[in-house]
């Protein structure tokens, strides 16, 4: 859905984009990255980061 969100992480995780796209704050880094469908991202164990969505977005995490 639409909105500001963010998340923290227990274990690595690997965001796949299956559709849609979103903003993403990833740990450490200082401006934003569109990720769009066909895109993915990987956020280590043990942090967070931000996301912003404009549009519905579908997203698959698998965690390792």
């Amino acid at each position: 859905m639409p909105g500001d969100y963010e998340f923290g992480t227990d274990d690595n995780e690997l965001m796949e984009i299956q559709a849609g796209e979103m903003d993403v704050l990833l740990p450490g880094e200082s401006e934003w990255q569109t990720f769009a469908k066909g895109s993915s991202f990987e956020v280590a164990k043990d942090s967070s980061f931000k996301l912003k969505v404009k549009k519905v977005t579908d997203y698959c995490c698998s965690y390792w």
